[in-house]
């Protein structure tokens, strides 16, 4: 997908009023070539002069400029109606069409947010962790549950309990300065998750963040940050599909390249536990 609508459907430093204009980008490009600056104003209830505002501060030297790339862009994308937010009334093929649009910026905003470096270091400190302790609440637990569930069947010891006081004294019982912490909050704000963290720098272990907001709280005072994605709309968001499934992208990211370092010992791992519940099922009938 054109990076230039991967920027304004995920972009999570704009106004309300830039907001506006952003959707009116995504949801009416050829509009916006065809337009003047002032008539885009007038259409999205903002200015001539917040059209060109918006312009420089998405990098290009004006708004003639913009439009250019926005005409590039209509030539090398889909129809990027499926990047706004479902509306009322809906029919199930617009529906189908955005949430597949949904998944397809995925690759391209995570690529274009996290080094590379970043996701080995992340490996690197993964692969030298005595314990993982994990953590998120609401959609992040399921992240948390989805780091347990594919590292401890290749024998890494990772801990995760869904109620927090469990987990923390878990945490405070058996945790060493050779540990890891993987602390899931999408906001970056999240009460429990915040404090999480707070208890992971307190006993030293190191500490990987998945967020998708790089200037909250959650990001001071830890090892790596691995930004994940949200769509950014400026009505109500009913779901955030986006945010879920970039964080299970970042998961799997992290899960193959450990198993790429250590594939032979994985693989042997994952054929054992295949084996044995085969056995199991077998004794079965």
């Amino acid at each position: 997908m054109n990076s230039l609508f991967v920027r304004l459907s995920s972009e999570k430093n704009f106004t309300t009023s830039e907001r506006k204009i952003a959707n009116f980008f995504l949801e009416k490009p050829q509009l916006v070539i065809d337009a003047t600056a002032e008539k885009i104003g007038k259409l999205t209830q903002t200015s001539s002069s917040a059209i060109v505002r918006f312009a420089k501060k998405m990098g290009y030297t004006g708004f003639p400029a913009m439009k250019l790339d926005v005409a590039v862009a209509i030539k090398n994308t889909q129809n990027t109606h499926d990047l706004t937010e479902v509306e009322a009334d809906e029919s199930f093929a617009n529906i189908l069409e955005k949430t597949s649009a949904r998944f397809k910026i995925i690759p391209d905003v995570i690529a274009t947010q996290n080094a590379t470096e970043d996701f080995s270091q992340a490996t690197s400190l993964i692969e030298n962790a005595r314990h993982i302790f994990v953590y998120g609440v609401t959609a992040s637990s399921l992240v948390a549950q989805d780091i347990q569930q594919k590292f401890t069947r290749i024998g890494l010891d990772v801990i995760y309990h869904a109620d927090f006081h469990q987990m923390i004294t878990t945490m405070q019982a058996t945790a060493t300065k050779q540990d890891l912490s993987i602390v899931i909050s999408e906001s970056g704000r999240t009460f429990e998750a915040l404090n999480f963290k707070k208890i992971s720098n307190d006993l030293g272990l190191k500490v990987i963040v998945l967020t998708n907001e790089t200037d909250s709280e959650m990001t001071q005072d830890c090892d790596i940050v691995l930004t994940t994605t949200s769509q950014q709309f400026d009505k109500v968001r009913f779901a955030s599909t986006t945010g879920l499934l970039s964080q299970l992208y970042v998961v799997d990211i992290l899960f193959y390249a450990y198993i790429s370092k250590h594939y032979e010992d994985s693989q042997k791992k994952v054929e054992a536990t295949r084996l044995r519940i085969n056995k199991l099922y077998d004794q079965r009938r």
